[in-house]
């Protein structure tokens, strides 16, 4: 096994709690970024969709296959003992609860080699695609596996594979690749113009070429898309398409995890540009083009991390405080929700069947659709879920800033009892 599969994002899950971002921006930022202050929700959002069938994409829709195939139910885990579909219960370690390190390093690698090899065989380009970013970022031959995701994309008119190109070619690990240079916002708008996220993203490249007059042209086009989606719960879904029934179960809960770390650390900085051209500049010249801006991403994006910076920017703008107030309370109250699709560590084929139930609702309808209908069968108003997260947050706030006092209050013992 090359390293801990999957990626070091597995160490997260708990805090990430999928969203296919998790809108994959990871459901811990969306609740502590609902900070009264607009400003430093921008700030931490910063730090961290369903596209249509093309000619190039199995036409078939996405089909869940139940991965509670196992030959003998494995038995009620013990205490200190956790389920892996597939394999069975493992012994969880005190210092390192990684549940898959207690699969044999051997058999999670054949595994994995077996899934991934399955994926890369198929007819379907974005299975093909899913799969050399998912190996990319979690199994090693990174480059490698790049430059193939890369002539993939060029030689595709399919927007879901040239976003899944241009998310692999993000990051330290391949900065400056020649291969990566093959890839251009521009074509990307090409391909998806109605999508206000390619956009955005041209926008953002052009506003670090200092090249003002093509950042407001992309900004605009970006403020009247028709829609803004993040291609969320593409993945695993796409994992699911590629594995089909041959598959064993350890090889797609394998495969599964992996996916889910690979969209999870999913990089989208795209709406926090579209905060800072915003509330940078207030001129009577930007404003209609944001005041637009603001719209979509309100109302028209399928994230919810849009949905913040769009209430960010209309703060910024100006807009009536009853509106504001209105999608602030619809922000909280999925953000507190949110956290009833939380996954822990937690590979049982309970819980992978739950989880890839969700990305498929995420894949098929978009993360504030999907979390709309979870508020709508709640049976819970939408104020009680917005007071609750208010709660939430700030208990949370309080709690770092005793873990931080604390440290801070270590630090001075620590430092007064030096010889």
């Amino acid at each position: 096994m090359r390293s801990r599969e999957p990626s070091s994002a597995w160490r997260l899950w708990p805090l990430v709690a999928l969203a296919c971002g998790t809108g994959w921006a990871g459901y811990a930022v969306h609740r502590l970024v609902t900070a009264p202050a607009p400003a430093a929700l921008v700030k931490l959002v910063a730090r961290n969709a369903a596209p249509a069938a093309t000619s190039e994409s199995a036409a078939a829709p996405i089909a869940t296959q139940p991965v509670r195939a196992i030959e003998t139910p494995p038995a009620i885990a013990a205490a200190g003992q956790t389920e892996i579909c597939g394999y069975g219960n493992v012994a969880l370690a005190q210092n390192d609860p990684y549940a898959l390190q207690g699969v044999p390093a051997q058999l999670r690698e054949a595994a994995l080699d077996a899934a991934d090899a399955r994926m890369l065989a198929s007819t379907d380009a974005r299975v093909r695609a899913s799969a050399l970013l998912i190996g990319a970022r979690s199994r090693g031959n990174g480059l490698a596996r790049i430059d193939q995701l890369v002539r993939l994309a060029v030689a595709s008119s399919d927007p879901a594979i040239y976003a899944i190109a241009i998310e692999g070619c993000k990051g330290g690990a391949v900065e400056g690749y020649a291969a990566c240079s093959l890839l251009s916002r521009a074509q990307w708008v090409r391909l998806d113009p109605d999508n206000a996220r390619p956009w955005l993203e041209l926008a953002a490249e052009a506003a670090r070429q200092k090249d003002g007059a093509a950042e407001d042209q992309a900004m605009s086009r970006a403020a009247f898309a028709r829609h803004s989606d993040d291609y969320a719960g593409l993945l695993p879904s796409l994992v699911d398409r590629g594995l089909g029934a041959g598959a064993s179960a350890l090889q797609r809960t394998l495969m599964l995890s992996a996916s889910w770390g690979v969209q999870a650390g999913w990089v989208a900085l795209h709406s926090a540009q579209a905060y800072e051209y915003c509330a940078g500049d207030s001129s009577p010249a930007r404003h209609d083009t944001c005041d637009a801006l603001a719209q979509t991403l309100a109302y028209r994006s399928s994230s919810l991390r849009d949905l913040g910076v769009g209430i960010a920017i209309g703060r910024a703008l100006g807009w009536d405080g009853a509106r504001l107030a209105d999608l602030q309370r619809e922000y909280d109250a999925i953000a507190e929700a949110s956290g009833f699709q939380a996954v822990g560590v937690d590979l049982s084929c309970e819980a992978v069947d739950r989880v890839q139930d969700w990305m498929h609702q995420l894949a098929a309808s978009g993360e504030l659709v999907a979390m709309r209908e979870v508020l709508s069968r709640s049976g819970r108003s939408i104020e009680a879920w917005s007071e609750q997260h208010r709660r939430s947050y700030e208990a949370a706030v309080a709690a770092v800033q005793a873990a931080s006092q604390a440290e801070s209050a270590q630090a001075q013992d620590l430092a007064k009892s030096a010889p």
